[in-house]
């Protein structure tokens, strides 16, 4: 089957839903009588066939070519480190963690660890529903543990990179007990969602779509059935105008996040993640994508738009899922470098003289 007919096969399902779907006027399904109910949900069906028309399409890495290390020498003091495990973000791809893998092999010489940059839903795949990519990069991990070298009991690295970073902790609240990651490290990762535009285009969503992310009408295109079972962002869109509307209908972040306060299953969530030996969430406050930019740090806003700390925030007052043990415990890092940009944590150094920001923020957080 070529991509035409499955994109039209798609789209034909986009009509079917159209007759009958959730919308966010009501939490059941109604049929499409109302003239506001109508609109609502044509704005939504508008979003998801754009995406599932621009799905097969790629985005370039975040390097622009392949970087030489001429002049970088091996650190004759650095010890191994335990095998590292990086993803990528929305629209990203594996080849973006190329040149970081190549700087570190450089600089730790025979000591370099094992890595592996995930590949299995690159490009427009990760625009696909989260909770579908965290079970099927569980299952990844599990099934290839030996073979990626994070099978043993000393555990691994986990590196976050966007929505990466945020898949990588839903996965981790998630993982057997049969595999441990010892230090986890989100870089500008939406950890309390998304809510606004990526001003620097990453999502790879369009233009059409990236409109529709503005803050008054984003709940109208992403808090419905159709948005939440198609697209990612959509399962993490956080509007704390309608926060009723967000711990009904998105499907990953208000579960995640210790939301919901008949989910039985945080207990083996926190469990799960206090399992971890640090946590280092990196962001920046000049971040181009993010929205709000510290997010990555779970800074937020409140309905009104002003700026909330991390201490007020749910997730440490409510420690749903260990963020203010581990805090207590000094495991936690949390870290705002302004001036960086959104891409910027990806980018390697070429020279012996100027280190990149991922060896000199993230780097000395591996073990």
């Amino acid at each position: 089957m070529d991509s035409t007919h499955r994109t039209r096969m798609r789209l034909q399902q986009v009509k079917i839903h159209l007759r009958y779907m959730y919308c966010p006027s009501s939490s059941y399904r109604i049929k499409m009588t109302r003239p506001i109910t109508a609109l609502l949900c044509f704005l939504t069906v508008a979003v998801v066939a754009i995406v599932l028309k621009a799905r097969g399409r790629h985005n370039l890495s975040a390097s622009d070519a392949t970087l030489s290390f001429d002049g970088l020498q091996p650190d004759a003091n650095s010890t191994s480190l335990l095998p590292i495990i990086f993803l990528h973000g929305i629209n990203g791809h594996a080849s973006e963690f190329e040149d970081i893998m190549r700087l570190i092999r450089v600089k730790f010489g025979k000591n370099a660890p094992t890595m592996h940059s995930v590949g299995i839903c690159d490009g427009t795949c990760s625009l696909r529903p989260l909770p579908k990519q965290r079970d099927e990069l569980i299952d990844y991990l599990v099934s290839n543990a030996a073979d990626l070298g994070i099978d043993g009991e000393e555990g691994f690295n986990f590196v976050g990179h966007s929505q990466g970073g945020l898949l990588a902790r839903a996965v981790i609240q998630k993982l057997p007990p049969s595999l441990r990651v010892r230090q986890f490290v989100s870089m500008a990762s939406p950890q309390k969602g998304q809510y606004g535009e990526c001003k620097q285009g990453r999502t790879g969503l369009g233009p059409e779509i990236e409109k529709k992310m503005a803050r008054p009408i984003g709940w109208i295109a992403f808090y419905n059935y159709l948005a939440q079972s198609e697209l990612s962002i959509a399962n993490y869109w956080n509007d704390p105008r309608h926060g009723h509307l967000f711990r009904r209908e998105a499907s990953l972040l208000p579960e995640l996040n210790g939301y919901l306060d008949d989910d039985d299953d945080m207990t083996d969530q926190k469990e799960n993640f206090l399992r971890v030996e640090r946590a280092i969430f990196l962001g920046s406050s000049d971040d181009d994508c993010i929205n709000p930019p510290l997010s990555s740090i779970f800074e937020y806003v409140d309905a009104e738009g002003n700026a909330t700390s991390f201490n007020e925030s749910l997730e440490y007052s409510k420690d749903a899922f260990g963020l203010q043990t581990m805090h207590q415990e000094g495991r936690l890092v949390l870290q705002n470098w302004p001036g960086v940009k959104h891409m910027s944590w990806l980018r390697a150094n070429n020279t012996s003289k100027e280190k990149s920001l991922f060896e000199l923020r993230v780097l000395p957080h591996l073990k």
